[in-house]
C-alpha cells in the first residue's frame, strides 16, 4: 500500500512540473495612484501564453518581510492591470 501511494504522489507532482507555463509576463506600467495610502495601478502583458485567458500572480514588496501576493487574468491580446497597495513600489509578476 505505502509503494501505491508513494508511486501516485511522484506522478502528482511530475505532473505539476509539466503543468508550469513557459509564457512570458512583462510589468509595462507601475504607477502610483495614491502616494499617501500607497495605491499603486500595475499593468503588463503575457507573451507566449499557452491558454486564453493566462492566470498571473503578481507579487508586491518581495524582499520584504510581509510580501503581498495579487492574481488576475491576462485576457486574448495577453494585457492585464491590478491595482496594489505597495510601501517599496517594487513588484514582479509571473504566468501559472
Amino acid at each position: 500500500m505505502r509503494k501505491i501511494i508513494f508511486t501516485m504522489s511522484l506522478t502528482l507532482l511530475s505532473l505539476g512540473a509539466f503543468a508550469q507555463s513557459t509564457a512570458d509576463v512583462k510589468i509595462t506600467s507601475f504607477v502610483y495612484t495614491s502616494q499617501e495610502r500607497k495605491v499603486a495601478e500595475l499593468c503588463g502583458v503575457v507573451s507566449n501564453a499557452t491558454s486564453t485567458p493566462t492566470f498571473v500572480q503578481i507579487t508586491v514588496d518581495e524582499r520584504s518581510k510581509r510580501p503581498a501576493t495579487y492574481n488576475t487574468f491576462a485576457g486574448a491580446d495577453g494585457k492585464f492591470c491590478a491595482v496594489v497597495v505597495t510601501y517599496y513600489g517594487t513588484a514582479i509578476a509571473k504566468a501559472l
